[in-house]
């Protein structure tokens, strides 16, 4: 959890400008659309999944990524 950030334009901050990248990951790339988006990142920096908004922190699908990135 952060503090308010900046997260889109000129302003963004470094981990943002990297999580939104397309280089990093096409398939994960781009601007944040709302609040409570969600990255996963693993213990050596990759971004492994990134969930929009209505996917909850809860939810079954962000618990197990989250827990099989633990297990490795």
């Amino acid at each position: 959890m952060f503090s308010k950030v900046t997260v889109l334009g000129a302003n963004k901050i470094p981990l943002y400008k990297y999580l939104t990248d397309a280089t990093n990951d096409p398939t994960k790339g781009g601007e944040v659309k709302w609040n409570f988006e969600k990255f996963l990142i693993s213990k050596d920096g990759k971004i492994v999944n990134r969930w929009r908004s209505a996917v909850t922190p809860e939810s079954d699908e962000v618990v197990k990524a989250v827990e099989a990135e633990l297990a490795k």
